[in-house]
């Protein structure tokens, strides 16, 4: 039997099969008997039967809808069960997998962990760098996992990018460095903090010195901040970071007004993952 019905006709079929009377279940669904009748007259020749014989006791179902009454009524509750996801964090036992770069999790990461482990310490938590297992490419193919990193204008557009925050680009030097304002740094050499499989062929901020004549060519791309502060701290060199993160015994170093740079915050996710609730609680924590 090829059969295409309608949700609200299968309603129809159980409210008479209760009910036994055109009017009353007009008046339970909102509708006119009119109406009704119409759906059911669909009905019988949808279902190729009567359905339900008028007596003078009212309408009776037919042996046809008392052998499916079951089998209708089991389709109403699966409609009735197709629902949004409920997410509970206290209850949460699953995996919670976040990807970022080596500075996030070195300022940051105890701070997330503890504040993500206060609502739900159930879950096991996987904090991983951002260019570890080629996270990129990982979320592109689906997996369930969240990235936190700088707005990147490369990832397609399967990838959601939500914006959480925002920061500065700084230079800077150690404290008794003999530079004394942006320009003269052009004389001294710098090591660039790398983030494996997101700067790994670009760096934006080089790319707007360039435009303005200020070339910068790195003696080094290093994946350690720590590595990096202790070079910048004991030498000449200076380094690029964000605000807030220039370390103890370094100063920042004023940028020309229109060098202002600024960095989005963003947590990223498969687009069709983005209104999943364990996401959506993510997000709202970070």
């Amino acid at each position: 039997m090829d059969i295409n019905l309608d949700i609200q006709n299968i309603l129809v079929i159980k409210r008479m099969y209760e009910l036994r009377n055109v009017g009353l279940v007009a008046e339970s669904l909102g509708k006119t008997s009119g109406a009704i009748s119409k759906n059911l007259s669909k009905l019988k020749t949808q279902l190729n039967d009567p359905l339900f014989i008028q007596t003078k006791h009212g309408f009776e179902p037919t042996t046809f809808v008392e052998n499916n009454i079951s089998n209708f009524e089991q389709i109403l509750s699966s409609i009735e069960a197709i629902k949004h996801q409920d997410f509970s964090p206290e209850s949460y036992r699953g995996t919670i997998k976040i990807y970022a770069n080596t500075l996030f999790w070195e300022r940051f990461g105890s701070k997330l962990y503890f504040a993500l482990s206060k609502e739900a310490p159930n879950a096991h938590y996987s904090f991983l760098r951002w260019g570890s297992s080629n996270a990129r490419n990982q979320l592109i193919d689906g997996e369930e996992a969240i990235a936190v990193h700088y707005f990147d204008e490369t990832l397609p557009q399967s990838i959601s990018q939500m914006d959480f925050g925002k920061g500065k680009v700084v230079f800077f030097v150690r404290e008794d460095h003999p530079a004394k304002d942006f320009e003269s740094l052009a004389n001294y050499p710098t090591v660039l903090f790398k983030t494996p499989g997101w700067n790994d062929n670009k760096y934006p901020i080089l790319e707007r010195l360039r435009n303005i004549g200020f070339e910068i060519n790195p003696r080094a791309d290093i994946d350690h901040p720590a590595m990096i502060h202790d070079i910048i701290l004991n030498s000449d060199y200076f380094g690029i970071t964000l605000s807030g993160s220039v370390p103890e015994g370094c100063r920042s170093m004023e940028l020309p007004e229109k060098l202002t740079f600024d960095v989005r915050y963003v947590m990223s996710c498969r687009r069709s993952q983005k209104e999943a609730p364990l996401n959506q609680w993510l997000f709202q924590k970070l």
